[in-house]
Formats: structure tokens, sequence, C-alpha cells
């Protein structure tokens, strides 16, 4: 008995014609999981939905109230400042950490 032939599939071939539109289509989209930011908006938003002013909340985490609108608008808080406001958002809110409102890196600056 013979060994089988294996078929060879030679170097310089040539890829099968896909149009962009029947790649596109057929493709699913990335999923881009990794690991998560806390959401510094929402931290913000519900501090201030429980009752406090962007000012009472800039002092009782020690920050100028300027820096926490600039979180508010999507810059990042030094880990200390970020520690803070995190302690007065489970203090207000009556939940844990694990509870912070969290967004995937990749879509933290497409909102």
């Amino acid at each position: 008995m013979k060994p089988p032939v294996l078929e060879q599939i030679p170097l310089f071939a040539e890829p099968a014609r896909v149009s962009i539109a029947q790649h596109v289509l057929h493709t699913p989209a990335p999923v881009r999981s990794g690991p998560k930011r806390i959401d510094w908006f929402r931290v913000i938003t519900e501090v201030l939905r429980g009752g406090h002013s962007i000012q009472s909340a800039a002092d009782a985490i020690d920050v100028a109230r300027t820096t926490l609108i600039g979180w508010k608008q999507g810059a990042e808080p030094r880990y200390s400042e970020g520690e803070r406001l995190v302690l007065l958002w489970c203090q207000l809110t009556e939940k844990g950490r694990e509870e912070l409102p969290t967004t995937d890196c990749w879509s933290y600056h497409t909102k």
C-alpha cells in the first residue's frame, strides 16, 4: 500500500478574491476586553446627586473645584485624590468599592 500523497499549497498562490463589502459584512467586530477603569464622570455625578455641590464635594476631598470639574470632563485624578473621591462615593451611596461604576479602557475616551 502506497503512503498517501499530501497535496501541497503553492508558495505564491493567489488569495481568494473577496470584496471589501463581503469582508466587512462577514467579519465580526473585534471585542476589546481588558482592564476596567473607574468611570470618574459617573462617580462624580452620583456624589453630586447625593446632595453635594461641586464646591462641597471638592472641599470634602481637599481639591480645588476646578480640579473636580476637570475629572468630570475626562481627566484622571492622582491616586490619593482618586482614593478620597472613592471613599466619599462609598459613604454617600453606601456601596462597596467593588460596585464602583467602571468602563472599558478602550471606550473611556470615546464618549
